[in-house]
């Protein structure tokens, strides 16, 4: 499956493997990415519908569900946003347009990433490492996973964010 993975700070996107993404992932990226790989089956993206929070609920706060309305212009609607996600922003913006409410390097640069995901039906991984280097976990990531209604333009995207303060990463130094 080809995937698309990124440092947070560089340039450009550059299209891997599943592998590949797995190999840079922090734990709850790895396990939130595996989950959307096993219901998808043989497909491009599962369903929205085929989504089951009860299994995602140890990911739950890092969760956010964007709904895709296309039409003269594509708007994103934040649907669902998970407690983490809105403590990073200081705000809930559940129901508030994505390029309203943005959390990330630049709204141009957060559209863009959406846009990836939409337009190719793939997955997109950036990360951070500690301190803002990009030498891989233990920093904070953002997993953004397509959805689709009908299997063929995605009309939702599932994002996991995940980050640094959620662990006590003691352990591994």
């Amino acid at each position: 499956m080809q995937v698309c993975i990124k440092p947070l700070e560089a340039r450009a996107h550059a299209l891997s493997t599943a592998e590949e993404l797995l190999r840079n992932a922090t734990g709850g990226v790895a396990q939130v990415f595996r989950y959307w790989d096993r219901v998808r089956g043989g497909r491009v993206m599962p369903s929205p519908a085929e989504i089951d929070y009860l299994e995602l609920r140890p990911w739950l706060p890092g969760i956010i569900i964007i709904d895709v309305a296309e039409g003269a212009r594509r708007d994103l609607i934040y649907r669902v946003v998970g407690e983490r996600a809105a403590r990073l922003r200081g705000y809930d913006p559940t129901g508030m347009n994505v390029a309203d409410a943005t959390l990330g390097r630049s709204i141009p640069y957060v559209l863009a990433n959406c846009g990836i995901v939409i337009d190719g039906r793939i997955p997109l991984y950036g990360w951070s490492g500690p301190e803002g280097s990009e030498d891989g976990p233990h920093g904070s990531g953002t997993l953004l996973l397509p959805l689709s209604t009908d299997g063929q333009q995605v009309d939702r995207v599932l994002v996991y964010i995940e980050d640094s303060a959620a662990y006590d990463w003691n352990w591994a130094r």
